[in-house]
């Protein structure tokens, strides 16, 4: 793989792509954000050879970091057997376990780099923890009712129920009294669980949203509370507490080496870094903030607004990103799908329900879908749900997942609803009394106003699209090409080629999406979900 030039960081995407985006004559690409090093950051563990190992769930992708030479490389790639790895843990034979959340797996790569599943059904399977004195495996689940578990690491789907019925648990450890040590992330507690009697008690309470717990080399009990920014360590002999480090809200995971660092995860804005324990500072960044996706860009009042999974964002002409809404913190959704529509902004979620912010409570209400309950807006996917939205003459536009177009207003009632003439929609906009939507799954993009449907051919996997005056401006994902179209379909030029669009190897779909959009300005922005970046298209 050829080098970029400079000192600059190889993206993510450049770790299984060589890619050299380019435009055609008459055109010029400047770049709004940059890319981004990681795919995302959640699960982070040292291994006995001093490197942070990182795991990427949105990515599948588990990287290791020598923070000291910042030298960052690839252990387990996408693609491989590890398929959405989200906390991790390590036994005495190097073995990495995996705990795939999403897919309700328990996986591993022993280090000889062979893979295997340990376990196929583990609902919400998060927090994972090997105990360093017996090498014994514990898993805990961050559902409803979630149970806390111990693995057989030799046979599988040999597991054995410690305790069941506790609530939204997160990454765990196990503590100096031999008990294992969980936080409950949305009641704001640490519960203390006795591997043996499964007897359960309360040891800390009033925390923030605490996402994951480790012991500092003093004994203290180490909480990391996400909704503001903080990681916590606790006397737990005398309830004294003491602020170690804060950073921004979203912090997944963390740990604590023997010469007093503690590395931080932030699955919000997939960051990365190591502070002093003793003054709280910043010593070492491996990725600051920046994009999981983007999973869709879209143009606002003022610059675009962007989902990204686990936040909306707002981002001026500058690149200068603002996360307003950091959602899966109070929120029981994921964003792949943002719009402003008169000043509102209005979110797809990845289960397929739309929902709109209220300013003044900063809340999202669910306006549309059909799903109920707080476990389905999280991890379950409507079939008959809403794959994109779009703006179109200032109203709200909704495609579904089998080829209906919505008009909505913004509490929800349907103006109109008719077939647009796709399998699927996977984005739609508007214009002029037209709307254009695309299908990914035939390589389809239909221009539907007054008359019969234009059908606009030639593209391999489209996904975003966009309307100008003229043209109909499409990122191909198959082709890696922004290309622009008369909406009679009579001319046709592929602006841009070679782009970070999509990601490098095939994977699970999460939900992101290429996206353009058109700048107050008339240029085309392009949101690259492959590398993290924004793109600008001006036709000079």
């Amino acid at each position: 793989m050829s080098k970029p030039p400079g000192n600059r960081a190889v993206s993510r995407f450049e770790l299984y792509l060589d890619t050299s985006p380019s435009v055609a004559a008459g055109w010029s690409m400047g770049t709004v954000r940059e890319p981004a090093r990681l795919f995302g950051a959640n699960g982070v563990r040292l291994h006995a050879d001093g490197r942070l190992w990182i795991s990427e769930l949105v990515g599948e992708h588990l990287s290791a970091w020598d923070a000291d030479n910042d030298v960052l490389s690839t252990v387990s790639p996408m693609g491989s057997e590890l398929q959405g790895p989200d906390d991790i843990a390590f036994d005495s034979e190097g073995t990495v376990y995996a705990a795939e959340t999403m897919n309700g797996r328990i996986s591993g790569r022993r280090a000889d780099g062979t893979y295997f599943v340990l376990v196929d059904d583990c609902p919400a399977v998060n927090g994972i923890t090997v105990d360093p004195e017996t090498d014994r495996l514990y898993v805990d689940e961050m559902r409803e009712g979630g149970r806390v578990l111990e693995i057989d690491r030799h046979q599988r789907n040999q597991v054995r129920v410690i305790a069941e019925g506790l609530d939204w648990l997160n990454a765990l450890a196990m503590g100096p009294d031999r008990r294992l040590y969980m936080p409950q992330v949305f009641a704001g507690t640490v519960l203390a669980v006795d591997p043996e009697s499964g007897a359960v008690e309360k040891v800390v309470d009033s925390l923030a949203h605490p996402t994951a717990v480790k012991f500092a080399p003093d004994g203290r009990l180490v909480v990391a509370q996400a909704s503001i920014g903080e990681v916590t360590a606790v006397d737990l002999s005398t309830g004294e507490r003491q602020r170690l480090v804060s950073l921004a809200p979203g912090i997944d995971n963390f740990d604590i080496d023997t010469r007093g660092y503690i590395y931080v995860s932030n699955f919000v804005e997939a960051s990365v870094a190591r502070y002093s324990m003793e003054t709280g500072e910043l010593d070492t960044v491996l990725s600051a903030g920046s994009f999981l996706g983007p999973y869709q860009v879209a143009r606002a009042a003022e610059g675009f607004i962007a989902a990204d999974h686990g936040s909306i964002c707002r981002v001026d002409g500058d690149g200068t990103l603002e996360r307003v809404s950091r959602l899966l913190l109070d929120q029981p959704f994921a964003a792949v799908g943002a719009v402003e529509v008169a000043g509102v902004l209005v979110a797809l979620s990845q289960a397929g329900e739309v929902f709109r912010r209220v300013d003044d409570s900063g809340e999202w209400v669910k306006i549309f879908g059909s799903l109920s309950g707080a476990n389905s807006e999280y991890f379950a996917q409507d079939a008959d749900g809403v794959n994109a939205v779009g703006v179109g003459d200032d109203q709200l536009l909704v495609g579904m997942r089998r080829g209906d177009v919505v008009v909505l207003d913004l509490d929800g009632t349907v103006k109109s609803r008719r077939p647009s003439g796709l399998t699927t929609v996977t984005a739609i906009t508007g214009d002029r009394a037209a709307i254009v939507v695309s299908d990914e799954t035939t390589g389809s993009v239909l221009v539907l106003g007054e008359g019969e449907p234009c059908a606009l051919t030639g593209f391999v996997r489209p996904q975003g699209v966009a309307l100008t005056d003229d043209y109909v401006v499409v990122a191909d994902q198959g082709a890696r090409q922004v290309v622009c179209v008369s909406r009679d379909g009579d001319r046709r030029e592929v602006a841009a080629t070679d782009l970070p669009l999509g990601l490098p190897q095939v994977q699970a779909n999460d939900g992101r999406r290429s996206s353009v959009t058109i700048a107050a300005d008339g240029s085309i922005i392009v949101g690259c979900d492959g590398d993290g970046s924004i793109r600008r298209l001006v036709r000079s």
